[in-house]
């Protein structure tokens, strides 16, 4: 492995580690439009990669100014080089992993743990917030509805606890979720896991049945 960084580090002068790192990691300062736009796209750049989502609202003036006037060509550059496809909202922007290969926190998954992130995502997709009481319930209805397919002791008093509780901490992650002490707020983003109502086609045979029985 090879440390790479903006100034060499024979130039590092702090006694500490931790000064060490701070001048080892600045971003240099850019003294023109054009180096400040550079820097600016490296950050974008990076947080498009390491973050689940990125806000506008998360970022400075400037930078949300520049992101908006710059996404497609930024966004294109990056499923260019790596495959994530953009997911462009008006909130902000999240580079989806199609073949799920970059991310060690996936969603949906299989099994129990799974299942019930799913069924959270979806109920809080419809709500801009709720409590933790109201969605523990919420998860011991799901598992008696589930019993045959979760795992044993779901239905156990006091096992909707844990599930929440896993299913909390990957969609916060995911940038889906925020804690505010016992309410657990939606974050934009969770309104791709939304269920719509279901539309009901009638096909060609049955409306041409129907028509014909009215003669």
């Amino acid at each position: 492995m090879f440390l790479s960084g903006t100034r060499g580090p024979s130039t590092v002068t702090a006694g500490t580690f931790a000064g060490r790192l701070a001048e080892l990691t600045a971003e240099p300062v850019a003294e023109s439009d054009e180096l400040r736009n550079q820097t600016r796209r490296r950050r974008l750049t990076r947080r498009l990669l390491e973050d689940p989502v990125v806000y506008y609202d998360e970022l400075d003036e400037d930078e949300r100014a520049y992101l908006l006037s710059q996404r497609h060509a930024i966004t294109r550059r990056i499923e260019e080089a790596t495959g994530l496809v953009p997911e462009v909202r008006a909130e902000g922007i999240a580079m989806v992993d199609p073949e799920d290969e970059l991310t060690d926190v996936r969603m949906p998954e299989q099994r129990t743990d799974g299942h019930v992130t799913l069924l959270v995502a979806e109920y809080l997709a419809r709500r801009e917030q709720a409590t933790l009481d109201r969605l523990h319930t919420f998860v011991r209805q799901a598992a008696a509805e589930h019993v045959s397919y979760w795992r044993k002791g779901v239905t156990e008093p006091g096992a909707e606890t844990e599930l929440l509780a896993t299913a909390l901490q990957k969609l916060s992650a995911l940038r889906l979720v925020e804690m505010d002490g016992h309410v657990v707020r939606s974050r934009p983003a969770i309104a791709r896991f939304a269920l719509d109502e279901p539309t009901i086609r009638e096909t060609r045979k049955a409306t041409a049945d129907a028509a014909s029985a009215l003669f």
